[in-house]
């Protein structure tokens, strides 16, 4: 018997990318956009709802896909577990804490739930080559450029990276004996250097160089449309109603 599609609500279907990945689930096979959650109730819109718990009552949703802002976006997910709907969370600005807090949450319900610090399956592919890299360079750093309405910096992808490679080797990062410009030398995450961009008409860029005494390495990813996270997001819903904790990322999704 073919699995029953799966039925998916989106908050912040308002929003540059959740808009993008609303209109692209409508068209989804095996899935079931069954509503949306907008944060200004003013002329709601058929199958629009600004309160989680009555989308939950009238909706049914089994995931809800969360691209709003944080520190919203936790709340929503931890009402949404407690609702017994799966969270799929695309929403940056989570620290460590955060994520341990959504855990419990999940472990106490014994529900699903997935946060991807990107859904673009070339910047994990991009994070998974920086991993087998790592033990190689002593010397790394990042570079990520976003668009000027970026709320966070660094990007959840250039910290995770950073976290990763981190884990994956030991690094030199020598200090300057003069610094002229406070920050200039960027962020120190584990050794591992980030700098963040934010300028106008850019969606995501992320580079990672590694480099030791007789070789550099560049590893680059670059979004140019907000569509290229659909595919993560898909494979995220799919995945989600099998599991009973908490995922990180989409490495080890199985979709």
């Amino acid at each position: 018997m073919a699995e029953s599609a799966v039925r998916v609500a989106v908050a912040g279907a308002k929003g540059r990318t959740g808009s993008v990945v609303s209109q692209a689930l409508r068209t989804t096979d095996g899935i079931d956009l069954v509503a949306t959650l907008v944060h200004d109730g003013a002329g709601l819109a058929e199958g629009a709802f600004d309160d989680l718990e009555r989308l939950a009552e009238m909706a049914k949703p089994e995931v809800l896909v969360d691209f709003t802002t944080f520190p919203a976006s936790k709340r929503i997910a931890l009402q949404a577990v407690a609702l017994g709907i799966r969270p799929v969370i695309g929403t940056s600005g989570y620290t460590t804490a955060d994520l341990g807090e959504l855990r419990e949450a999940c472990r106490r319900a014994k529900i699903g739930a997935v946060y991807a610090p990107n859904f673009s399956i070339g910047a994990v592919l991009m994070m998974r080559f920086a991993k087998a890299a790592a033990p190689y360079f002593d010397h790394v750093e990042i570079v990520e450029t976003h668009h000027t309405t970026k709320k966070d910096a660094p990007s959840g992808t250039a910290l995770a990276a950073a976290q990763l490679i981190a884990a994956a080797t030991s690094l030199q990062r020598p200090k300057s004996a003069i610094v002229k410009a406070e920050g200039a030398r960027g962020a120190d995450v584990g050794g591992v250097g980030i700098h963040s961009l934010r300028l106008p008409g850019v969606v995501g860029v992320h580079e990672i160089r590694f480099a030791n005494d007789d070789e550099t390495v560049v590893i680059a990813h670059s979004t140019s449309t907000r569509t290229a996270f659909v595919a993560g997001v898909v494979r995220a819903i799919r995945a989600v109603r099998s599991l009973d904790h908490l995922t990180v990322g989409l490495e080890e999704l199985q979709a």
